[in-house]
């Protein structure tokens, strides 16, 4: 029995996991279009270690923060395997870093529209935020910077983001750590957006 895991929070990345946790197959894709490429590669992935789509054990998305269109991608095709009656599980990618031990950071992401996402924890409480780009140098402070990828940053940000941990990288190392407390919680987060679509979608003046 194994999972299948699809983020297609910015690159798509997919994955199958075994009933321990353990990578089978890993893989992210960039410059590719997304939606043309997630349900064959998926399929692909499942084949090559021949494991028939209804076998599945469950599937995992990561479910923001994100944009509506990548987000959608990742929810639609999993909400498809409900049809097989395959579980679904989700969660952020903010969480990662916790899961993996780190009791404080920043957490942060481009958002466009001259914003960047901020999430910020420690033993004591949490808060998110959308910073603005005139903002980036005096509102982010001197802590721990955790990134999903280099996809997350631009040419505004890199030089205040410093020495960043990629929750990419903490996914593909301690599959364990993470999936099996997403499984084991049940975790179902719902889609997190940037903005509310009727704002992403708003047509500037």
């Amino acid at each position: 029995m194994s999972y299948l895991f699809i983020d297609s929070t910015y690159d798509l990345i997919l994955g199958v996991l075994d009933d321990g946790f353990n990578w089978l197959s890993f893989e992210r894709h960039t410059g590719a279009k997304a939606s043309a490429i997630i349900q064959a590669r998926s399929h692909d992935l499942l084949s090559q270690q021949n494991i028939k789509l209804h076998e599945l054990k469950g599937v995992i998305i990561v479910n923001g923060p994100g944009f509506y269109t990548g987000l959608r991608l990742a929810e639609g095709f999993a909400d498809v395997l409900k049809f097989f009656c395959i579980p679904q599980y989700s969660f952020y990618s903010y969480e990662i870093p916790a899961w993996c031990g780190h009791k404080e950071g920043c957490w942060f992401t481009k958002a466009y529209r001259g914003e960047y996402f901020l999430y910020r924890w420690n033993s004591e409480e949490s808060r998110q935020e959308l910073l603005a780009a005139k903002d980036l140098e005096h509102g982010l402070g001197d802590v721990k910077f955790f990134i999903h990828s280099e996809s997350s940053l631009d040419e505004k940000s890199t030089p205040f983001v410093t020495n960043p941990i990629m929750t990419m990288e903490l996914l593909k190392a301690r599959p364990h750590d993470i999936f099996k407390r997403v499984v084991d919680s049940k975790s179902q987060r719902e889609s997190f957006y940037f903005r509310a679509p009727e704002d992403e979608f708003k047509v500037n003046p």
